[in-house]
């Protein structure tokens, strides 16, 4: 019974541990589609249709001196000092069935690789859903708010 009881405690701790492995890799993956400076087309299948559509309407559809007036939607990640960001998972928390947020921390460094001096470690939220069985970016600290913010008041 003892043995029984051994196994089923472990056969669940090891499915937890792929679990959020599984998660971790995701956010990683993810990462490469945060809309810094840029909204690439390609992010579209990597984020929730909301998420995507607040993010376009900034990006794609305001004149361009109306969009460049907020750097908070042209900086998510860098500066404008032309670094380029190296991001590490630091963990994964699933909220619920279909949520999770992740904690990104982002080192600058430059296209040789050396670390930018000054730039630090920053660490941000990337906030995944569950769509249709896939994860995807639904939010990245708060920006999507800040889009329905702006264009409610537009």
């Amino acid at each position: 019974m003892k043995r029984i009881l051994f196994y089923i405690v472990l056969a669940v701790t090891l499915a937890a541990c792929q679990k959020s492995q599984t998660l971790e890799e995701r956010a990683l993956e993810l990462c490469a589609y945060i809309p810094d400076h840029e909204l690439l087309e390609t992010s579209r299948d990597y984020m929730t249709p909301d998420f995507y559509a607040e993010l376009d309407t900034m990006f794609h559809h305001l004149p361009a001196d109306e969009a460049m007036d907020h750097d908070w939607l042209y900086y998510f990640v860098t500066g404008n000092g032309g670094t380029i960001p190296n991001y590490e998972v630091v963990k994964v928390e699933q909220t619920d069935k279909n949520h999770a947020v992740a904690t990104i921390a982002v080192h600058q460094v430059w296209e040789d690789g050396s670390l930018a001096q000054g730039s630090g470690i920053e660490e941000h939220r990337l906030y995944m859903e569950r769509v249709n069985g896939q994860w995807l970016m639904s939010d990245f600290d708060g920006r999507k708010d800040d889009c329905i913010r702006y264009l409610r008041s537009y």
